[in-house]
């Protein structure tokens, strides 16, 4: 078994496909994509994925792009049966549920706000942010009155690890997340419960950061 991981540290996706092979056991060989530099078009990386994306993982002969689904396939693949991605088609089905919403609604509005202006050079939009507020809103409700707990059930899981890296990234640039305090502290909580690897998500933050020229 050979298992290579392209990635950037500084993509939340990235960070959340490195924790889940922490926790599974697994040993990734890392290769860096700098797709600040657009290493992601490169010819023979487009030979891998043509939609040249991170994190791209190789397993042998098989390749296989975007984190939600490769984070499942390890767990398929080398820990069936892990807490983190159980065998329980109703837990399954819920974990599911909250990748789906992370990809779909959490991360595609926060990463439309934030990685236009950070990334694209665009101008704040207004309307981009509020529509992540409103994903903000929508996660408190999820939360409900409990911001200390695991999202599905009372073990992590793969919707946990997903959404906490999601979360990071208002966390680069200082954003203020008072007005939803739910999601604040559970963000806080969460990498407390995963402080075993959570240095993997700090020092994501760190390298976006300094990717940014931010201290």
């Amino acid at each position: 078994m050979s298992l290579v991981l392209y990635q950037m540290k500084a993509s939340p996706p990235c960070r959340a496909v490195i924790i889940v092979a922490k926790l599974t056991g697994l040993v990734l060989e890392l290769k860096v994509v700098n797709v600040l530099t657009k290493d992601q078009m490169k010819p023979e990386f487009l030979k891998m994925n043509q939609a040249h994306t991170i994190p791209t993982l190789v397993d042998d002969t098989f390749v296989l792009w975007e984190s939600r689904a490769i984070m499942r396939y390890l767990v398929d693949m080398y820990a069936p049966n892990h807490p983190l991605y159980p065998k329980d088609i109703k837990k399954r089905a819920l974990i599911d549920q909250l990748l789906d919403f992370d990809i779909g609604t959490l991360y595609k509005d926060i990463s439309t706000y934030f990685y236009s202006y950070l990334l694209k050079g665009q101008p704040k939009d207004n309307q981009k942010e509020e529509a992540m507020k409103a994903s903000f809103r929508t996660f408190e409700s999820i939360l409900g009155d409990k911001s200390q707990r695991y999202l599905v059930g009372k073990e992590k899981s793969l919707a946990d690890i997903s959404i906490m890296v999601s979360l990071s990234v208002p966390e680069v640039v200082k954003y203020d997340m008072s007005p939803f305090p739910k999601v604040k502290a559970w963000y806080e909580w969460i990498q407390r419960e995963l402080s075993a690897v959570n240095q993997v998500n700090r020092e994501g933050i760190a390298e976006f950061r300094a990717a940014l020229g931010m201290s």
